[in-house]
């Protein structure tokens, strides 16, 4: 694997990379879009981001993606596509299990006593276990995958100064070697505020690390979430318990589905999801943004931008490239 000098650099490279933000609102209805302000965004409670080229991808409007290095998803593919070969001789023989089981422990940091103030009752978290095993047996749509997820337990922390994250934040490094649990085949989901690393308009709902920086980031590793996001919560549009469903497929190695556009050098590794030129919200039916390539765009998958109603499946290739990650960085064994 390739070396990288600075691990905090790279959390923040992996944290945007795999951060889901909506322009102005978030993807929600306008007339809610005070529910999903950060109103400690200008307080002393905000942390600044480490490095600032994390905040000017924002403001040139990005969607909260960066692209990896070429080194490291050079390493990637040639790893995979050794995986895939192992994969098959598995198949082949009935060697790979059916499913394998993901420990999730929730670290919910609020700042009071209220859900409004992010302290959600555990019917929520209960509820949000049960949407991410409904996606990932195949249940909402798409090809069954071999992962399914418990309750590990539920982390209550009351702090206001803890409550806001935003990628690669001060606070962000301080508050999670304190509280993360487990080891690398252990999801850790922080249930926080999220506010854009430059102060600006506009919503994070969610962000994750990737597993092939997992020796590297140990302590930083998960899910860092908005808790608004959660089955019932208040984010219009993205409040089934889905992001989480997009965020664990980054915590398992997915990238989003428009990584590399229509003509790119390097995509998403995945052969079986269409190319799409750019992110698209809310459910565009039908869209082909790279009419040059092979099918249409994968609104439907869950690696993409769309709303929670529209994003229901993963893909064989995917499957493939989560068990692959799994295997190799997260000591997960599917097999």
């Amino acid at each position: 694997m390739p070396c990288f000098p600075n691990p905090i650099r790279y959390l923040l490279l992996a944290t945007l990379t795999l951060s889901i933000s909506c322009a102005t609102g978030g993807g929600g209805d306008d007339s809610s879009s005070s529910d999903f302000s950060t109103t400690s965004t200008s307080s002393s409670n905000a942390s600044e981001p480490v490095i600032a080229n994390l905040a000017n991808a924002f403001s040139r409007g990005f969607c909260g993606t960066v692209n990896l290095d070429n080194q490291t998803i050079l390493e990637l593919q040639s790893q995979f596509l050794s995986y895939l070969a192992q994969e098959s001789f598995l198949k082949t023989y009935g060697l790979l299990r059916e499913t394998v089981d993901i420990p999730v422990i929730f670290h919910v940091i609020s700042a009071g006593p209220s859900p409004e103030e992010g302290e959600v009752p555990d019917a929520m978290i209960n509820e949000q276990i049960a949407v991410l095993n409904r996606a990932y047996s195949g249940e909402t749509g798409g090809v069954e995958t071999p992962f399914r997820f418990s309750l590990l337990g539920i982390n209550r922390v009351r702090n206001p100064d803890w409550h806001v994250f935003s990628p690669g934040s001060t606070t962000e490094v301080e508050v999670k070697p304190q509280l993360k649990t487990g080891g690398a085949n252990v999801l850790n989901v922080y249930l926080v505020d999220i506010a854009t690393p430059d102060g600006s308009d506009g919503q994070i709902l969610g962000y994750s690390t990737l597993p092939v920086f997992y020796r590297l980031l140990e302590p930083y590793d998960g899910v860092v979430m908005n808790y608004r996001t959660l089955p019932g919560g208040s984010l219009n549009n993205y409040n089934t318990g889905h992001v989480l469903v997009h965020e664990a497929g980054h915590w398992l190695g997915l990238f989003h589905t428009f990584l590399g556009e229509c003509d790119g050098l390097f995509t998403d590794l995945i052969s079986d999801t269409p190319r799409e030129q750019f992110p698209s919200e809310p459910c565009p039916v039908g869209r082909d943004s790279c009419p040059d390539q092979p099918g249409v765009d994968p609104i439907h998958n869950h690696m993409s931008y769309t709303v929670d109603s529209c994003r229901t499946e993963f893909t064989e290739d995917q499957i493939s490239f989560m068990q692959f990650n799994a295997s190799i960085f997260r000591q997960i064994v599917a097999f």
